[in-house]
């Protein structure tokens, strides 16, 4: 647990670093494994890098939904703290303190909602983002011998380290989303090699789909009123 509590912590300090030793690693292991001279299948396990480098799908989500189990509490000491004060200098049974108190129990039950469905939530997203990745490998000729699957999943699992971020009182939920899209950014370049435009690209995606949904929308809307 302390080695991969380890590896989370220094993807999110060297994302880029540890993008790029993933590829090595990935190379290197497919060169020893391609390797023409005859040896002894021992021998070349020894030659195979089999130090932990980064962190996996799954150890990913589970650091993250740590970060996000340590946000949840100093979010909640934070409501609790807020409306106590409030109800200081609020008047009792007033129509205001009785809104702000149901809005702070709305706020409590969405914030605990969230951090149950967090595992789905990390899941979909990650998806999401491995079949973008996905897609642009192949359109890019990035396939990496057949190996796309598994970078993308590296590039999206240790991105995700971002979550880091939110130990950061106040902005650390910005901090993280910002630092979860340059570490994608990163992993494309290292892990993948993208170019900076290709590596853009990817990244925009997301932005370019909601832009287009919001067209065809429009565009039904349209054609629905025309016909009136």
């Amino acid at each position: 647990m302390n080695e991969v509590l380890n590896q989370y912590l220094l993807s999110c300090l060297h994302p880029w670093h540890t993008q790029e030793l993933l590829r090595s690693k990935r190379h290197h292991n497919r060169e020893v494994e391609s390797s023409n001279v005859i040896e002894l299948v021992q021998s070349r396990d020894e030659k195979k890098v089999e130090e932990q480098l980064g962190v996996s799908f799954i150890e990913s989500l589970s650091i993250s939904w740590l970060f996000r189990v340590f946000y949840a509490c100093y979010s909640l000491i934070g409501m609790f703290m807020g409306l106590h004060l409030f109800e200081s200098f609020a008047l009792p049974g007033t129509a205001i303190s009785t809104g702000q108190s149901w809005v702070s129990s709305i706020a409590i039950f969405f914030l605990l909602l969230k951090l149950v469905f967090f595992p789905l939530y990390f899941w979909l997203y990650g998806k999401f983002w491995i079949n973008i990745i996905k897609i642009f490998a192949q359109l890019f000729e990035k396939d990496d011998m057949g190996n796309i699957e598994r970078v993308s999943e590296e590039i999206y699992a240790n991105s995700m380290s971002s979550h880091t971020f939110l130990v950061i009182p106040i902005f650390g939920e910005l901090f993280h989303r910002i630092g979860n899209i340059i570490f994608i950014f990163g992993g494309l370049r290292r892990n993948l090699q993208l170019s900076v435009l290709q590596s853009s690209l990817v990244i925009l995606c997301p932005l370019l789909l909601i832009l287009f949904t919001f067209f065809l929308m429009g565009l039904s809307l349209a054609m629905l009123l025309s016909g009136f």
